[in-house]
C-alpha cells in the first residue's frame, strides 16, 4: 500500500508539472501569436497607406502627362499659344478716384507749406521733432 501511495504521489506531481509546463508553453505561444498579429496589422496599415499614395501619384502622373497640362504650362511659363488662338491682353482700368485724391493731397500739402512759410524756422524744427 505504501508503494502504491508513493507512486500515486509521483504520478500526481508529474501530472501537475506536465500541466504547468503545458500552460507555460501555451502562454508563450499566445504572446507570440499576439505579437505577430500586431505586426501584421501594422504592415497592413502601411500597405494601405502606400496603396493610397500610389493611387494619388498615378493620378498626378496621368495629369502631368496629359496634353492639357503641357498646353497650360506652355502658356503660363513660355508664353506660347496655339496657331488658331487669339491672345488678348486686358489692362486694368486706372483708378481715377485714387489719382484725384492724391492730387488733392498734394494741393493741400502745397497750401499748407505756403502757410508754413510764415512760421519761423525754430517753430518748424519744433514741429518736425515734436
Amino acid at each position: 500500500m505504501a508503494k502504491r501511495k508513493f507512486w500515486m504521489r509521483v504520478a500526481a506531481c508529474a501530472v501537475i508539472v506536465l500541466v504547468g509546463w503545458m500552460i507555460f508553453v501555451s502562454s508563450k505561444q499566445i504572446q507570440r501569436d499576439r505579437r505577430i498579429q500586431e505586426e501584421v496589422a501594422a504592415l497592413e496599415a502601411e500597405a494601405a497607406k502606400i496603396s493610397r499614395e500610389n493611387k494619388t501619384l498615378a493620378g498626378e502622373i496621368d495629369y502631368f502627362s496629359s496634353s492639357d497640362f503641357r498646353e497650360q504650362e506652355a502658356k503660363q511659363k513660355l508664353g506660347l499659344k496655339k496657331t488658331e488662338e487669339i491672345m488678348a491682353v486686358i489692362k486694368p482700368v486706372p483708378d481715377y478716384k485714387a489719382e484725384t485724391e492724391a492730387q488733392n493731397n498734394i494741393v493741400r500739402d502745397v497750401s499748407a507749406n505756403s502757410t508754413k512759410a510764415d512760421i519761423p524756422n525754430y517753430r518748424k524744427w519744433w514741429e518736425i521733432f515734436f
